[in-house]
């Protein structure tokens, strides 16, 4: 355990009250901050954090990730403590973690729980389309001073009943698979080299899926087609630097699915500068459309990612829960 505020044996077991305080008292509680050393914090960068959180005067305290799971398990154990917030230190993949550690069997979140970030590691997709600064000092103001502001978060269900929630982007087809493949060179890489290889070798033997997509446009429409690639975004910011849905937000109670269709090799390296640029992309490879529920489906066995996370293959539904997670910013 790191830390000022370290839980009593009854505060890891008992329930918390619910949260109806005034923003004073919510201030001053203490923090439990998850720290995930793969996310580029060695000890140097944990040392320098909770020095900034003692000058600020915040109470905290804490523990650090061993093994993918280990932020759920930390988060849900720590809903179980009177914590104002439960803070993950880390990038998308940490907090993805702690924010399922928020929710039940069926998905939904625990409304007493309470979000905050310190960014860290490679991409920053959710604190980027939150509002909540990149930078050390800012972020740990944040946590200090911030206000609460109640945000929306994406749903997978398995056919088997497993449920799990995203928080910036869920994917099916190319993107899963350079998840998948750049999982698997972090064993041997840092994240930037290890996403670099799994780009690579996806790209080097593409071969474009079929994914069967369904939804009720915002509009009113019944969508129904067949595509090689889908991205289901809840916020703007994709794969740490991609704007594929630069209008999404994660606040306005949707999802904005990215539909790219018969695309090759040739299509992804000269339309990758404009995705970067957040250009607007040739309209014959990618539409995008505005739901709240979606079912996406494939004839072969294909990868589903969540925040850069491979969590599965299809058939998978997706919906969003407007507005169910509270976060400080």
């Amino acid at each position: 355990m790191l830390g000022d505020a370290a839980p009593s044996r009854a505060g890891w077991h008992r329930m918390r009250q619910p949260i109806l305080r005034e923003a004073e008292e919510r201030l001053a509680g203490p923090l439990f901050l998850i720290f995930n050393p793969r996310a580029g914090l060695g000890l140097g960068r944990v040392a320098a954090i909770t020095a900034a959180l003692r000058e600020r005067g915040l109470t905290f305290s804490g523990a650090m990730t061993t093994q993918g799971g280990d932020a759920r398990t930390l988060s849900r154990l720590a809903c179980l403590g009177d914590f104002r917030a439960i803070v993950a230190v880390g990038g998308d993949g940490t907090t993805n973690e702690v924010v399922n550690g928020f929710a039940s069997s069926s998905g939904e979140i625990d409304p007493r729980a309470v979000l905050g970030l310190i960014p860290s590691g490679t991409a920053q997709d959710f604190a980027r389309g939150a509002g909540v600064p990149s930078e050390r000092d800012a972020a740990i103001e944040r946590l200090a001073t911030g206000r609460e502001a109640l945000l929306d978060v994406g749903r997978i269900r398995f056919p088997d009943g497993r449920v799990h929630l995203f928080v910036n982007a869920c994917g099916a087809g190319f993107d899963a698979v350079v998840a998948g493949r750049a999982a698997d060179a972090r064993a041997v890489f840092t994240s930037i080299p290890a996403h670099l290889i799994g780009f690579a070798s996806t790209l080097a033997d593409y071969r474009a899926t079929q994914i069967h997509v369904t939804f009720d446009a915002d509009d009113g429409r019944q969508a129904e087609f067949t595509c090689g690639q889908i991205v289901v975004a809840n916020g703007p910011s994709y794969a740490g630097f991609l704007r594929l849905a630069p209008a999404a937000s994660v606040e306005d109670g949707l999802l904005d699915v990215v539909v790219l269709g018969d695309v090759d090799r040739i299509d992804v390296l000269l339309n990758l500068p404009r995705a970067l640029a957040g250009a607007e992309l040739p309209s014959n490879k990618v539409a995008v459309y505005r739901a709240r529920s979606l079912a996406l489906a494939s004839d072969r066995k294909t990868l589903v990612q969540a925040d850069g996370e491979v969590i599965g293959h299809l058939p998978v539904e997706v919906d969003v829960l407007p507005g169910a997670l509270r976060l400080i910013r």
